[in-house]
C-alpha cells in the first residue's frame, strides 16, 4: 500500500511514487542518533556536548517533542555541570535540499546542575532561549540523493508535513496519482 510506504524505503526501485509517505518514529530516531553527539560553541563563553534525543510524537498537538542531555562547560570559568532539555517543535519540509526541519521551537525546561546544585533561573532561562534558537531549523531527516532526485523527477513542487500516531506523514503534491 503506497500511503504506508516508509521513510527508509522511500521512493526506491521502479515502483510508482507514492502520495503518502510514513516515516515511524523509530525510523526518525535511528536517523537522529546518527547525528549525535554534537558539540556547539555559544557566543564564545560556553561548550555544549548535546546527546542523542529522545524522541515522543505528539499527534495530537502536531508536534514532536524531544528530550536532550547536555554536558555545558562555562569557557572562563571552567564550571561545567550536565542537564537535560526538554523541547518539542513543529515539522516542515525544506525543498531546497528535501529535508524535514524543526519549527517553532520550544523550550519547556533546560535544568542544568554542577557539583554545588542547580545554575541559577536566569541562567537556565537564558539557556533555553539560547537552545530555542539552536535547535530552530535544524535537519531532522533528509533524502538520500536518489531519493531528492527522484522527487525532483517526479515533479513534487511542495511536501506538507502531518504528525499522527503512525508516524509523519509526507504528503507529496505532484506526485503521479
Amino acid at each position: 500500500m503506497a500511503a504506508a510506504a516508509t521513510g527508509a524505503g522511500l521512493l526506491v526501485g521502479c515502483a510508482a511514487l507514492p502520495r503518502t509517505v510514513v516515516i515511524t518514529e523509530a525510523q526518525l530516531q535511528e536517523k537522529l542518533a546518527g547525528q549525535f553527539p554534537q558539540r556547539r560553541r555559544v557566543m564564545s563563553l560556553l561548550d555544549l556536548d548535546i546527546g542523542a534525543p529522545a524522541l515522543k510524537l505528539l499527534p495530537e498537538q502536531g508536534r514532536v517533542a524531544a528530550r536532550l542531555t547536555v554536558d555545558a562547560s562555562e569557557r572562563l570559568t571552567r564550571k561545567s555541570a550536565t542537564g537535560t532539555v526538554d523541547a518539542d517543535s513543529a515539522l516542515r519540509f525544506e525543498p531546497s535540499d528535501m529535508s524535514l526541519r524543526l519549527y517553532q521551537v520550544r523550550v519547556a525546561r533546560f535544568d542544568l546542575a554542577d557539583a554545588v546544585g542547580a545554575w541559577p533561573a536566569p541562567v537556565r532561562q537564558a539557556a533555553a532561549v539560547v537552545a530555542e534558537q539552536l535547535l530552530e531549523d535544524q535537519p531532522v531527516w533528509r533524502a538520500s540523493s536518489s531519493q531528492a532526485d527522484r522527487l525532483r523527477r517526479a515533479g513534487v513542487r511542495d511536501v506538507q508535513v502531518r504528525i499522527t500516531a503512525a508516524g509523519i506523514e509526507l504528503m507529496l503534491d505532484g506526485a503521479p496519482r
